[in-house]
């Protein structure tokens, strides 16, 4: 079997006893844990170790290596989202070929997709819980100066906190990082949020059997809003570092109570 090369960080395993000459698709399901995995553009399988599962996304190389550096980027800055572990380059595959590259994230643990959220039971008072997650997710990676490129629901895990809701970004193909964004970044991720969002709830309408009038297509509307409340009210307060995040966390902590 050709060498692939795996760059890995330190405290995880080296993953060397899986079988990178095939594509993941091919990977004997025994070796594999049959979890979530929502809707994705790119394979996604999970992989059971001793003390951790991870998630192992293949797609290009150059994507792979993209992808990583701003995942531990985002995690520097203090922004939620899945933990980088490492990624993986098969030389001799095209670089262009889905199954040239491999991203390795730690498993979000007690997590689920937006599907599962929307369509199990009682969605209708998590609803504005959500909301708020997704836009205090928005507002912290706007201020650390990420711009997220292909913000949509199933970009985003989510988990309860304490009678709330956390959201986790877990895809960071398209994502840029500045040392501020400006106005009209901003609005371009809003804008790009709603298309996919409106979309998003039209995929579930459909798998429901539902016409598109039944769609909640105004989801991404009411998250903007949010987003545009609770940037509006952190605008007005003196800047909050990198150390501080948890401040956001608390405004919408604060709007979930109300």
């Amino acid at each position: 079997m050709a060498t692939p090369h795996i760059s890995t960080r330190a405290g995880h395993p080296d993953f060397l006893d899986l079988d990178w000459g095939r594509s993941i698709t091919e990977w004997d399901p025994a070796r594999l844990a049959d979890l979530p995995a929502g809707i994705h553009r790119h394979e996604i399988v999970f992989v059971p170790y001793r003390h951790d599962i991870y998630a192992i996304k293949e797609l290009p190389a150059a994507t792979a290596r993209h992808e990583y550096s701003m995942l531990r980027e985002f995690r520097d800055r203090d922004v939620p989202s899945v933990t980088p572990v490492g990624y993986v380059e098969r030389p001799w595959v095209d670089p262009s070929k889905e199954w040239s590259g491999a991203v390795i994230t730690r498993y979000v643990k007690y997590a689920f997709p937006y599907r599962e959220l929307i369509s199990g039971g009682g969605f209708g008072r998590r609803r504005v819980q959500m909301l708020d997650a997704f836009a205090g997710l928005l507002v912290e990676l706007h201020l650390a100066g990420c711009y997220w490129g292909d913000c949509s629901l199933s970009n985003v895990l989510y988990r309860y906190d304490a009678g709330s809701i956390d959201a986790i970004m877990i895809d960071a193909e398209t994502a840029a990082v500045h040392d501020t964004l400006s106005a009209g970044q901003r609005s371009e991720d809003l804008e790009i949020m709603k298309i996919n969002v409106a979309g998003g709830m039209a995929d579930i309408a459909a798998s429901q059997g539902l016409d598109l009038d039944s769609a909640d297509l105004a989801l991404g509307d009411d998250i903007e809003a949010r987003y545009e409340g609770l940037w509006k009210e952190l605008s007005n307060e003196v800047a909050i570092g990198e150390t501080e995040r948890y401040r956001i966390r608390e405004h919408v902590g604060r709007l979930n109570d109300l």
